[in-house]
């Protein structure tokens, strides 16, 4: 996916939306996002510390989003509706005494990690966590996480289009050693499977 085009068309404001949609839970780029912004800035075409300040203030804002909708009514849902999914008032209770006890860490932790981001902000409402320890966790991993890509696309720089021809000519080369090893392991599982017993 080239989002250079879109980037030059729209800017800042791209950024902002796709790390503001990524933080309420809806998948976006974020990685090729940031990753291209970083490659635009050692062009000259983008300012690296705009475009981490801009996802930053996108990826907060959703986060803000997120604890407010977890805060109102997240809890009620997930008593009401998780049952169908395993979630017991025991095991929501486990998940509470740890994000009691490491709560900062882990929306800094989880707002660097690709796919916990569109999550982590939910139980941070759920569980009440105060929202100064939150809002304080939620800047510090919201500019780690944007620093980390724009910074990579920036070392990359030139090199961008080599690196992704590589990634292109080896791509089916690693999807297809994947399938095998995932049959591989498929059919080591079920010649392993004890019978059932009668």
């Amino acid at each position: 996916m080239n989002l250079a085009p879109l980037l030059h068309q729209y800017g800042y404001l791209l950024i902002f939306v796709v790390l503001f949609l990524e933080a309420v839970g809806i998948p976006a780029p974020s990685e090729i996002t940031l990753v291209t912004a970083g490659v635009m800035a050692a062009r000259g075409e983008l300012s690296a510390p705009a475009a981490i300040l801009v996802a930053a203030a996108g990826s907060t804002a959703g986060a803000m989003l997120s604890y407010l909708i977890g805060l109102r009514g997240g809890r009620k849902l997930i008593l009401l509706y998780g049952r169908r999914f395993g979630v017991t008032a025991a095991r929501l209770e486990r998940v509470e005494r740890f994000f009691t006890r490491y709560g900062m860490g882990a929306v800094i932790v989880g707002r660097i990690l690709s796919g916990v981001r569109l999550l982590i902000s939910y139980p941070a409402g759920f569980f009440e966590m105060p929202f100064g320890r939150f809002l304080v966790a939620t800047v510090i991993g919201a500019l780690a996480w944007p620093l980390l890509a724009v910074e990579a696309g920036r070392v990359l720089g030139s090199y961008w289009d080599q690196v992704v021809d590589a990634v292109i000519g080896t791509g089916p080369w690693i999807l297809a050693g994947a399938v095998v090893l995932g049959l591989g392991y498929l059919v080591y599982r079920l010649s392993h499977r004890r019978p059932r017993a009668l």
